[in-house]
């Protein structure tokens, strides 16, 4: 009888103490929120680009489509990021990005306006970079090794979009004295990353990858060019062509990249918590043969 009680007590305590693992590994960030995550702060500077040009009148590449669509992705990311099960410093980070994003979306609803483009860039810029810290930290705890380049990837995208968003600013007439420096500030923070990609471990980045991103390198570099320009000419067909030729170009690479990280460690960590019934399942047998060999 007390062996009984025994185990039935030593039962109790270790489905208990799986309970809590099995909480705590799935509260893990995913590499499918990171995906999320990274889709949201790559839009937030895309969107502010094609406000720019709906703005301006330009309707090469169709920007008011662009701008719709991407406005209804960042709305369904967030609404799946919040839906997932983070812990509670990760989910009150989402929650922080996703109210600063419900505050801006009212504005890429409305009609564009030129008065309004200064202000509203500053906002995304603060969002923008929240964002991206968040994004890091969503990286960090899946603990997979080279979620980071993944992000890193995902930032090369934004850069592109941003320095498409100060070009076409200056092109509408949106004084802003600092552009000269912001420009200088993309490009050097572009520079940087593609060079710690580049540098990185071949088994995180892959030789493959380092080639296509060398090709968006030379490709954004041309592009600065433009931005850099003070001719007083613009070109705003041609900077929303070169700007969606390296997103473009860049998500591809993000995918071979998110495949190359998160292929090596498929099965290890979402699939724990996910058959953590399968866990209570065979132990809970395995408890019971123990209780009716004891009787």
């Amino acid at each position: 009888m007390n062996q009984q009680l025994a185990s039935k007590k030593f039962f109790y305590m270790l489905t208990a103490a799986l309970t809590m693992f099995c909480s705590e590994v799935s509260a893990n960030a995913s590499a499918q929120d990171v995906k999320e995550i990274d889709d949201i702060c790559m839009y937030s500077q895309r969107i502010l680009k094609d406000y720019a040009l709906v703005g301006m009148g330009v309707t090469y590449h169709d920007p008011k489509k662009d701008l719709d669509e991407n406005i209804k992705t960042v709305d369904k990311y967030f609404n799946d990021l919040k839906s997932h099960k983070l812990n509670d410093k990760l989910t009150a980070e989402v929650d922080e990005v996703a109210k600063s994003w419900t505050e801006l979306k009212p504005e890429f609803e409305k009609t564009p306006d030129k008065a309004k483009m200064s202000e509203l860039r500053k906002k995304v810029e603060a969002y923008t970079v929240r964002c991206e810290q968040v994004a890091e930290d969503l990286a960090k705890d899946t603990g997979i090794k080279g979620e980071h380049d993944v992000v890193l990837v995902a930032e090369l995208g934004l850069e592109s979009q941003r320095m498409a968003a100060l070009y076409l600013m200056k092109a509408w007439g949106v004084a802003d004295a600092n552009y000269e420096e912001e420009v200088k500030q993309t490009v050097d923070e572009t520079e940087k990353i593609y060079q710690e990609l580049l540098a990185a471990d071949e088994k995180l980045v892959s030789k493959e990858i380092k080639e296509k991103l060398k090709g968006t390198e030379k490709d954004f570099i041309a592009f600065s060019v433009l931005a850099k320009s003070k001719s007083g000419r613009f070109m705003p067909s041609v900077a929303e062509e070169n700007a969606s030729k390296i997103f473009d170009a860049l998500r591809e690479i993000l995918k071979m990249e998110q495949k190359l990280v998160e292929g090596s460690v498929s099965g290890y960590f979402t699939p724990v918590a996910d058959d953590k019934q399968g866990w209570f399942d065979k132990f809970t047998a395995i408890m019971q043969a123990k209780e009716e060999e004891a009787a």
